[in-house]
């Protein structure tokens, strides 16, 4: 009992089907790992400056107010600002300080990490908010 030549190549057909329907899926499962990527590195570095806040001392020039309470989210006009390389990408590193906020003595610091993905051609962003407590003066 043997198969015909016209019962493999229909058993090649299906599976090359089969396969060819996997593609897709493949290439959103990478493009999808690359984003998960740009997310991750993103968040290390806000927690990365989130920290650099937390040791520096209150009156650091790093954590000058422009004086606009209200402009935590902005990422038009921050109040300060880097641009990071990493592995070819470019992260862009915003914060702005708001002085007094949420009470006098503190400093809050909004740190944005935005960058553009070839993924999908847009920007992304993560925040990461963080306080200075002023402990002495």
């Amino acid at each position: 009992m043997g198969f015909t030549l016209l019962e493999v190549m229909i058993a090649f057909t299906i599976l090359a089907v089969g396969v060819l329907a996997l593609a897709p899926l493949t290439v959103f499962m990478l493009k999808g790992n690359l984003h998960t990527k740009h997310l991750n590195q993103a968040r290390l570095l806000a927690e990365q400056y989130a920290e650099r806040v937390r040791a520096m001392d209150y009156d650091d020039a790093f954590l000058s107010d422009d004086g606009d309470t209200t402009d935590l989210g902005d990422t038009e006009d921050p109040d300060h600002s880097d641009t990071v390389s990493i592995e070819g990408q470019q992260y862009i590193v915003d914060w702005n300080v708001a002085t007094g906020l949420p009470m006098a003595g503190i400093k809050s610091v909004n740190i944005i990490v935005l960058w553009h993905s070839p993924v999908d051609d847009r920007t992304h962003q993560v925040s990461f908010l963080t306080y200075k407590a002023a402990v002495s003066r």
